[in-house]
């Protein structure tokens, strides 16, 4: 009898990773917003995504998602701009603002104290 073969599962933090997209209806939104959309993905924690193709003045809609146990600061960054947003990971839901560039990059940031219990998510959007 051939041995039956397990794929191979998925990280803790993948599998939270994919939870953060779906609170933020990332594969759907990917498809319908392509012409709105600056940036969108996962960040490792503690990580950093880098956009340095924006405009500076750029008005944008910014939705941070995660999920597990603890909680992840996002911080957004362009120029002397910075918003910090705390978001509980353990509440199923996504946390949203309004951020305006201040220079030509923008810096995306999730640091928590509990890195190996959380997956994260964000999704940038130009306000139209």
């Amino acid at each position: 009898m051939a041995p039956i073969v397990q794929p191979p599962s998925r990280s803790g933090r993948e599998q939270l990773n994919e939870e953060a997209r779906d609170l933020l209806s990332m594969a759907e939104r990917l498809e319908s917003d392509e012409k709105g959309l600056v940036s969108a993905g996962t960040l490792a924690v503690p990580g950093q995504n880098l956009d340095e193709t924006i405009e500076s003045g750029t008005a944008l809609r910014v939705e941070v998602a995660c999920a597990g146990e603890g909680s992840v600061t996002f911080t957004v960054s362009s120029g002397a701009a910075r918003t910090a947003e705390r978001v509980d990971c353990t509440q199923p839901m996504t946390n949203g603002f309004d951020f305006t560039t201040a220079g030509p990059s923008l810096a995306i940031q999730a640091d928590s104290p509990e890195e190996d219990g959380v997956g994260t998510a964000y999704m940038v959007s130009r306000v139209s």
